[in-house]
């Protein structure tokens, strides 16, 4: 049996690739169970009431995928036991000893963070989602992609691109989402009306905690000796984030020593705007955010211009800044 699952603080890639991947390895004679390394987040949780709605009848199974721990993987997963990993590969924000396991698969569009003792398939390609290379490997093994998996690939293709406007989107992406909305059969209209419906719902965050707004999609790195965790918050109301500077800032202070990480940076991205900011909250993170990309605090606030990716604009920012 092969254990499949996303990254911690699970988006819809993250949900969806591991459900998708361990379908693709099954109809290969691979036996395989997916599972979530913790709860939906709230636009993965509209994505999946979403499908249920659209698709009761559908073969694929009606309810989450399986939890597992991912502080407690050996409860599930035995020492030496094989899995494979989508949407990451960084032992930061995988599993609990991930390199004490058996990892046979590797399927991510995120640097490659990892090494394995013995060979494995890695397939690890520049686009904007994980299921973009998923679609490729359907399409490559001649396996079917039903309509209900066509759509939730496509929620989530729409979910890590913006809706193909980060810097992030490639070709590819692009075509594999004409190619998807085809077999959903919806039009390049009702497509930007789901995604209007899946930022809507991720930016309703007024009943969350700031615990909950930060840890919704959290990722953890290491830049040499230095540990960084990155709280992102994709929005299209930016303004119930900003109203709660505060707290959200002194939340990650307590979120900061509970990781053990020596900074943690609160990236806000403005879908519709496509501008980025970081709260300031750390004087010496601070001074570290402000050479990293040349700007300065306003009003405790760093405004990002065009900075709405992570791993393609922050993460490559801190990398340079700690090569210097």
């Amino acid at each position: 049996m092969h254990h499949v699952f996303g990254h911690t603080s699970p988006d819809t890639d993250a949900f969806v690739s591991a459900f998708a991947f361990a379908h693709w390895l099954n109809t290969q004679g691979v036996s395989a169970q997916a599972y979530r390394l913790g709860e939906p987040n709230l636009e993965t949780a509209f994505v999946l009431a979403r499908w249920f709605e659209h698709y009761p009848n559908d073969e694929l199974p009606a309810k989450l995928l399986p939890y597992l721990d991912p502080n407690r993987p050996t409860d599930i997963v035995g020492q030496g036991d094989k899995v494979a990993l989508t949407d990451h590969n960084e032992p930061a924000q995988s599993i609990k000893g991930l390199t004490e396991f058996d990892i046979r698969y590797v399927i991510d569009h995120h640097k490659l963070g990892l090494t394995t003792p013995t060979p494995a398939y890695v397939r690890i390609h520049p686009v904007g989602c994980t299921c973009t290379i998923l679609y490729e490997m359907f399409t490559q093994k001649g396996v079917d992609i039903t309509e209900s998996m066509a759509w939730l690939m496509l929620c989530a293709i729409i979910s890590d691109t913006l809706n193909l406007s980060s810097p992030t989107t490639t070709d590819d992406d692009r075509l594999v989402v004409q190619k998807l909305c085809e077999l959903c059969q919806m039009s390049v209209a009702d497509k930007g009306g789901l995604a209007d419906e899946m930022f809507s719902a991720k930016s309703e965050v007024n009943h969350l905690s700031a615990r909950d707004i930060l840890l919704m999609d959290y990722k953890s790195y290491e830049f040499g000796a230095t540990r960084w965790g990155i709280a992102g918050i994709e929005t299209v109301a930016p303004s119930q984030i900003f109203a709660r500077i505060d707290e959200l800032t002194a939340t990650a202070k307590l979120i900061q020593a509970e990781k053990g990480v020596d900074y943690l940076m609160i990236a806000v991205v403005d879908i519709k705007e496509q501008m980025g900011y970081a709260l300031a909250h750390d004087p010496a993170q601070n001074v570290i955010i402000s050479k990293a990309f040349g700007v300065n605090c306003d009003d405790k606030v760093f405004t990002l211009a065009g900075v709405v990716s992570r791993k393609k604009q922050i993460v490559p920012a801190l990398e340079r800044y700690y090569q210097l």
